[in-house]
């Protein structure tokens, strides 16, 4: 009786973890990096007046055109550099930069998109998803 009971008690916890499994969390980015370049792009890093972070692949290997990273919002304005290297954190030797000084309207989102230009990397901001990328 104890074994069926504990059965009945596992049966039901095993399909509650497998079905929240698949369910990934779901944070709505306020600044999103797209990659509409060819050049060689390594890492992103945003510093927000309040903290900083950066995204990469996790093999450190250069972004494809229309790879994008979403970023956490802090408190702005938030400057945004693009390295052709692992940086980690804000260091010299960013390929471009940006400042965004203010926050997205409400229910919207800032996209910071790279592009090939005549003087090399250039960074556009927008409020929607860039064309051609």
């Amino acid at each position: 009786m104890k074994r069926f009971l504990t059965r009945c008690l596992i049966v039901p916890a095993l399909l509650l973890a497998l079905c929240s499994c698949g369910g990934e969390e779901k944070i709505d980015y306020d600044l999103v990096f797209v990659n509409g370049s060819d050049a060689k792009i390594v890492e992103v890093v945003v510093d927000f007046q309040d903290r900083n972070g950066g995204s990469r692949n996790a093999d450190s290997s250069p972004l494809k055109r229309g790879d994008s990273f979403g970023f956490e919002a802090g408190e702005y304005p938030v400057t945004v550099y693009v390295y052709d290297k692992v940086a980690n954190d804000v260091v010299a030797g960013a390929v471009a930069q940006i400042t965004v000084p203010k926050a997205p309207p409400e229910g919207e989102r800032w996209y910071v998109t790279a592009w090939d230009g005549a003087g090399g990397l250039a960074l556009t901001v927008e409020n929607q998803w860039p064309e051609g990328v």
